[in-house]
């Protein structure tokens, strides 16, 4: 056992000291000191010795990838003329011509590249495309961009596990077709055409066969099952789509049976069995998080015919070693995590009943989705017991026997139900009541809900409830300085283009969203003819037309407020009836339980109300306002408009109210008359924080308001390189002549005013690979 331990615990400091390498932080740098103390364990001092000496050779190696990878990080954005390798499978054509995929020059840096085309035969060449291609052309290169918001996906650090730090866009585009300099290339030429022939073949198949083939079998990034069935991530069964390598485990299996009746010798089918391995992973694209299950399945073939008796422990000890050197950045993803921490509960719950093992490993992924979701699904521990063996017994196999027979209709149609089925098994499931919203705890609890439970291999039966009531504690604890806390805030979104903040008091007294944003497009895009999957299902459907029309709620709001345990949203202002204030409503209508949305009087008769938000109000309470209109449970009183309007920017809602000890004001798109009819029957007004109109317009920011009211800070709510020029000179000449501070979304991303009793500062978001943070 003690080799049994050396090889483990060289897997975990290796990983650890890897980890922090690519990214150092109190997480990382917390669990390389407890892995490296736990080296001490060997109590053999040549073995520690050695241990440390196989590490240093890993972080040695590491190194050298770590300095290339940073020169390509610290690229700045420039023009040039490019000529990047793409491979057919890594590119994607969208039905309005949008080419995005990813292509490497001739260094072999990756790039992400994008493309518009331009008409029908432009698209026709992108998706003729079946050999390596060399796409060359002026490009237009930027780094990118990490989250601008807190607790926003990161596509700056996701992208670059993957080793692209940068990104093209081609103004044109020339196309040949590449050819191999030497037998490795080819050979590598061929797994991607190859892979790039099966997404092809998946793509003509019926929905929902083709996105799990797609997902389950290729690995393809262009799939929609997640997006078609959220439910799936949502009950945490995301880990069976080729994140476990559950489905390398049962074609294994299947071969060997088949072998067995086929009286081939155990040693030919290993042997078989060895090369296919290989042979899958590059068919299914050559995924990092199934390069763990296909070392673990070449390293048993080893100890099954040369009897070298290694434990399961030692088997993953060696594949997390090995995905290491191939995959440095393996463990700083969510299948990464996923898959090795999974894999390893259940390899030491081997001896577990069934019931047991599901809730133990619930218990090891919680902190790890939490980390991510910020919510629980209670049905989610059901959900894998009962799913997991229904997965194994009926949709591989489906799936299996579906892609592969497909050019028998019957087979094709016939798995293509029993999928949908199962499919809308999970999508009932997960509507059930029991979607918790938990909250952002801190790294040090998320660290320690996640060790304790392994704990539980090492302590007697006694210490057991103790270490149970611990987790509790940790959890309760936690969940209520989330949800009841000391401080409020007034948070502005970066949502690009748009305008979107909320306003939560302490303990959460009452949370009010003051516009929503949403998606403005320019022009309507033309319907191109492409070689992806028509789509049949009315949900699906129905999901996919909302979906093109959402801006940025999904991924910044909603994790945000999840984050900061919110679930339920006492009033939503809605400014006027602009797009970009009012565009996302109804994803916030649908995801949390409103009490009211407040808008200018008039706005409900506008078939903008009537198309965007009556249809998902619910049982929301509407509420067409003036500065009239008393609202009970809402820290802010309404100015503006005195009378009803149509809800253009003249008539936007106008807000004052004190908090911190300050008084703010927010009023949309409002112009410079609207201020000064506020200032004319308000003159007792006097807002030290004031958020610009209309994203810093020159048709806002009155500079004779704004001379009377004297305000010391400014908030500008307006996207990057805005087409429209926000903010305008004209307003930042007001803001020099009040020797104002201002915060802009563009420069410092989300901006926060935190405040407790009558004490508030601004907290920024800026935009770098450090998450530093800046406070006045």
């Amino acid at each position: 056992m003690i080799r049994v331990r050396f090889h483990f615990l060289l897997a975990v400091v290796g990983a650890s000291w890897v980890t922090v390498l690519y990214r150092p932080n109190a997480v990382t740098i917390v669990l390389a000191v407890i892995f490296s103390l736990s080296v001490l364990t060997l109590r053999d001092f040549r073995r520690i010795c050695l241990l440390f000496l196989l590490a240093l050779i890993l972080i040695g190696y590491s190194l050298i990838g770590y300095r290339s990878l940073s020169m390509e990080e610290g690229q700045i954005a420039q023009q040039k003329n490019v000529e990047l390798l793409v491979f057919p499978d890594q590119l994607q054509v969208s039905e309005h011509g949008f080419v995005r995929g990813q292509g490497q020059d001739e260094r072999g840096q990756r790039f992400l590249l994008a493309y518009q085309a331009k008409n029908q035969e432009d698209v026709d060449r992108f998706t003729s495309i079946s050999f390596p291609t060399k796409m060359s052309g002026l490009v237009k290169q930027v780094p990118i961009l990490g989250a601008t918001n807190d607790y926003q996906f990161d596509f700056h650090q996701f992208w670059k596990t993957q080793r692209v730090t940068q990104q093209t866009t081609f103004q044109s585009v020339t196309l040949a077709r590449a050819h191999a300099q030497n037998p490795l290339q080819a050979f590598f030429f061929f797994s991607h055409r190859l892979h790039a022939t099966a997404g092809r073949w998946a793509n003509q198949l019926p929905n929902p066969l083709g996105d799990y083939a797609g997902a389950l079998l290729l690995g393809m990034k262009g799939t929609m099952l997640y997006e078609n069935n959220p439910k799936i991530a949502e009950l945490g069964l995301i880990h069976l789509f080729a994140l476990s390598g559950l489905h390398v485990s049962f074609l294994a299996k299947q071969f060997r049976q088949l072998t067995r009746r086929l009286r081939i010798t155990r040693e030919v089918a290993d042997g078989l069995l060895a090369v296919l391995l290989v042979m899958f992973y590059f068919f299914t694209g050559s995924l990092a998080v199934l390069f763990r299950a296909l070392v673990a399945g070449e390293l048993r073939i080893v100890n099954r015919n040369f009897s070298c008796q290694w434990y399961p422990v030692t088997i993953w000890s060696w594949s997390l070693l090995a995905s290491l050197v191939f995959y440095p950045q393996i463990l700083l993803t969510l299948g990464g995590q996923l898959s090795f921490a999974l894999t390893l509960a259940i390899i030491l719950t081997a001896r577990y009943n069934y019931w047991l093992r599901g809730f133990f490993l619930s218990a090891v992924s919680f902190p790890i989705i939490l980390a991510q979701q910020f919510a629980w699904n209670i049905w989610q521990t059901m959900a894998n017991i009962l799913v997991v063996p229904l997965f194994s017994a009926i949709v591989l196999p489906a799936t299996l026997i579906g892609y592969f027979g497909a050019w028998l209709s019957v087979v094709k149609e016939s798995t293509n139900v029993v999928i949908n089925l199962f499919d809308r098994f999970v999508y009932w499931f997960g509507q059930l009541p029991g979607y918790v919203v938990i909250g952002a705890f801190s790294w040090p609890v998320l660290l320690f809900l996640f060790i304790l439970p392994w704990l539980f291999f090492r302590v007697k039966w006694q210490l057991k409830s103790f270490l149970t009531l611990c987790w509790c504690a940790l959890f309760i604890l936690n969940y209520a300085w989330i949800h009841w806390p000391k401080e409020g805030e007034w948070t502005t979104f970066d949502i690009v283009q748009g305008d979107a903040a909320v306003l939560i008091e302490p303990k959460h007294r009452s949370v009010m969203m003051i516009d929503t944003g949403g998606k403005v497009t320019f022009g309507s895009h033309p319907v191109y003819q492409t070689a992806n999957r028509i789509e049949t299902r009315p949900r699906v459907l129905e999901q996919k037309k909302l979906k093109e029309q959402e801006g940025l709620a999904q991924s910044v709001i909603i994790p945000y407020l999840h984050a900061r345990g919110i679930a339920h949203i006492d009033t939503i202002s809605l400014s006027h009836q602009d797009q970009d204030h009012i565009g996302d409503t109804r994803v916030l209508l649908e995801n949390f339980r409103v009490d009211r949305v407040v808008m200018p009087a008039g706005m409900a008769e506008l078939p903008a109300y009537q198309r965007k938000i009556k249809p998902y109000l619910k049982n929301t309470k509407v509420v067409e306002a003036t500065d009239r209109t008393k609202l009970t449970n809402c820290p802010l009183t309404i100015r503006y408009p005195f009378d009803s309007g149509l809800a253009g920017n003249d008539d936007s809602l106008a807000w004052t109210g004190r908090i911190g000890g300050t008084e703010i004001y927010t009023a949309g798109d409002l112009d410079r008359s609207g201020e000064q009819k506020i200032l004319d029957k308000y003159p007792f007004l006097a807002p030290k924080i004031v958020k610009f109109g209309h994203h810093g317009s020159r048709t806002a920011t009155d500079p004779n308001v704004f001379d009377v009211w004297q305000p010391r800070i400014g908030i500008v709510s307006a996207g990057r390189d805005s087409r429209y020029g926000h903010p305008h000179q004209e307003v930042l000449d007001v803001d020099n002549h009040e020797r104002m501070i201002v915060y802009s979304t563009q420069v410092q991303g989300m901006l926060r005013y935190v405040y407790q009793k009558n004490q508030g500062h601004f907290e920024v978001s800026r935009h770098d690979i450090t998450k530093s943070k800046g406070t006045n």
